[in-house]
């Protein structure tokens, strides 16, 4: 019984980059950004809806995926530089108490509208194109919620 369980690694069946269902049959070509350069990859798919969510994915992250390292550098200077910055200006702790959840829920925002350019493409071929999305927008939310908790308990 056990040995119908135990498929053989070329004889698995492909499942479909975007929503992860067995049986893509078909394959498209991509140029993703990854790693500071373009990268040239083959994507599985499964129907034609899927195949152009592969190819809105691949515009959107290729937009925005140069700028994330930046976009990070900048989120962490004014996570760090405004609220101790105001604190030592004005010697107030509410800044510090105040601003800095008010900045994890900032980027919770930025996580929930543009998920995508994010994450490496190892993620999304684990886990496919849809539900990684859908974990970042979580757990965008998450910092959302988090950081608002944060702000009520601290006024």
């Amino acid at each position: 019984m056990l040995h119908r369980y135990i498929i053989k690694r070329g004889d698995q069946m492909t499942r479909c980059a975007y929503c992860k269902k067995q049986g893509a049959d078909k394959k498209t070509s991509i140029h993703i950004w990854e790693n500071g350069s373009l990268k040239t990859m083959k994507m599985d798919y499964c129907s034609g809806a899927c195949k152009q969510n592969i190819l809105d994915f691949v515009k959107s992250h290729n937009k925005f995926a140069p700028y994330y390292g930046g976009i990070a550098l900048v989120w962490l200077l004014l996570f760090l530089a405004i609220p101790f910055a105001m604190k030592a200006i004005t010697g107030n702790p509410k800044y510090i108490s105040v601003g800095s959840p008010a900045m994890i829920a900032l980027m919770g925002v930025i996580l929930v509208i543009f998920p995508l350019g994010l994450s490496n493409t190892k993620y999304y071929e684990r886990l496919g194109i849809k539900l990684t999305t859908l974990f970042i927008r979580l757990t965008g939310l998450l910092m959302v919620f988090t950081g608002i908790n944060m702000i009520w308990t601290a006024v």
